[in-house]
């Protein structure tokens, strides 16, 4: 009788070990799995493919037998961008939220900071949602653009070709101030000049600006010419010309103002640099949009700039 119940005293130890084994084997296998499905979500999400996202989110929450707080705070984030571009999804966002609340209150691990933050946010968000919806331009200025880029748009609806030089991963946010009424987020393109040292010439966009809260465009400077100035031909002014004449054929010329030609002279470490500028822009509620040629020595420039309206605080 003794021997009996050693051995099955002893197949029950083997039983335990071999269960463990088991569950501990489908761990492991699990969490490069586990690892994989959230990375393509955050790989997803950098790239702003919030909805491709979301479904490597779900695949996570599939395959992990874990507590859902993580992949939740990272579904918040998901749901508030896409509300941001279609309010109509906002629901999705608000219920994201409140099932966050749900588990801090069932004793879950959320950490109290980061539901005080979510919270934040939420109550932030007409007011960013809002930035997003301004005024819809007037008829005058519809179809404005530089390079295809309009003011409003999201620096994701940037067409292709253009967008093609700008590393929407690398923006500088700038400091909030009194005088503005966004918070710039700058972007530097990877390509702004042509030509080798001895004929470098800087041209196409050289700056673009977005709200940093919404990822807007508000603020574009492009140069169109820079080359040598030759008196004798007055370079570049038949170019800048065209311009203002093709401006006020498309919206009018009492839509568009030219402002006489201004001119100072500046010392930089001993060297003098006289500068003269001409320039027009369309008037506009919603947009300033300029054309403007300068001369700098024996250098000149024709600039299109064009910012929202209330770019800065009056």
């Amino acid at each position: 009788m003794t021997a009996i119940f050693g051995k099955i005293k002893a197949m029950k130890k083997q039983l335990i070990l071999c269960t463990f084994c088991l569950v501990t084997g489908q761990t492991m296998s699990q969490t490069p799995a586990l690892n994989n499905a959230f990375a393509q979500a955050e790989e997803q999400y950098n790239a702003k493919n919030y909805d491709d996202a979301i479904t490597k989110l779900n695949a996570y929450d599939k395959i992990s037998g874990a507590s859902k707080e993580k992949s939740q705070l990272f579904r918040i984030q998901m749901y508030r961008e896409i509300a941001l571009k279609d309010q109509t999804k906002k629901a999705d966002y608000d219920k994201s939220v409140e099932e966050l609340e749900t588990m801090f209150a069932n004793g879950k691990n959320v950490n109290a900071e980061d539901l005080y933050r979510v919270l934040k946010e939420q109550q932030q968000f007409s007011t960013d949602a809002a930035k997003q919806t301004k005024e819809v331009l007037s008829s005058d200025i519809v179809d404005i653009s530089i390079d295809g880029i309009k003011i409003g748009m999201n620096v994701e609806e940037i067409p292709a070709q253009t967008a093609a030089n700008f590393d929407w991963s690398q923006g500088i946010k700038g400091a909030a101030s009194e005088q503005l009424n966004y918070v710039p987020l700058f972007f530097s393109p990877k390509t702004v000049s042509t030509g080798s040292y001895f004929n470098f010439k800087l041209i196409g966009i050289q700056s673009l600006v977005a709200d940093d809260r919404t990822r807007r465009v508000i603020n574009v400077t492009k140069i169109v010419e820079s080359d040598k100035y030759k008196e004798k031909d007055k370079t570049g002014l038949s170019t800048y010309n065209q311009m203002v004449e093709a401006l006020k054929t498309k919206y009018g010329a009492n839509n568009v103002k030219e402002n006489p030609l201004t001119s100072n002279t500046s010392k930089i470490k001993g060297m003098e640099f006289k500068t003269e500028t001409i320039s027009a822009n369309l008037l506009s509620k919603s947009v300033n949009y300029f054309i403007t040629y300068t001369i700098t020595n024996d250098k000149y420039s024709i600039f299109e700039t064009m910012h929202i309206a209330d770019y800065y605080k009056r």
